[in-house]
């Protein structure tokens, strides 16, 4: 990953284990920084109403405060979306107050590129 930034892929579903052991601790490190710039790619098939439900547990975890939008500075996510999912992408990544995208499965480095812009 880019200096600065902070990237995850995703295999498989995003467990509570892998919030707490994994996900949590990183983010508690990027907002230490001063800012949170996260990419996300997700294997084919993966649902990503699991990855809002784990934004919104991020968001309100207190251990991590990252509820404020300053906190935040781009996400970036690369998964295998169906069209209902980007028609519907713009309303449900309201979750996070940030500059959020969604990028195809074949769009890796265009999303590292926009994540450090």
């Amino acid at each position: 990953m880019p200096g600065g930034t902070l990237g995850f892929r995703v295999t498989d579903e995003l467990t509570d284990s892998d919030y707490a052991d994994v996900f949590a601790p990183r983010l508690r490190d990027a907002a230490a920084a001063g800012e949170v710039r996260l990419l996300m790619v997700a294997a084919k098939g993966f649902d990503l109403g699991s990855l809002k439900a784990r934004f919104e547990a991020a968001r309100s975890d207190p251990d991590l405060d990252l509820g404020h939008s300053r906190d935040w500075r781009r996400v970036a996510i690369v998964a295998d979306a169906g069209l209902l999912v980007r028609r519907s992408f713009p309303v449900w990544s309201k979750v996070i107050p940030v500059d959020i995208r969604l990028f195809g499965s074949g769009d890796e480095a265009e999303a590292r590129t926009w994540l450090t812009a």
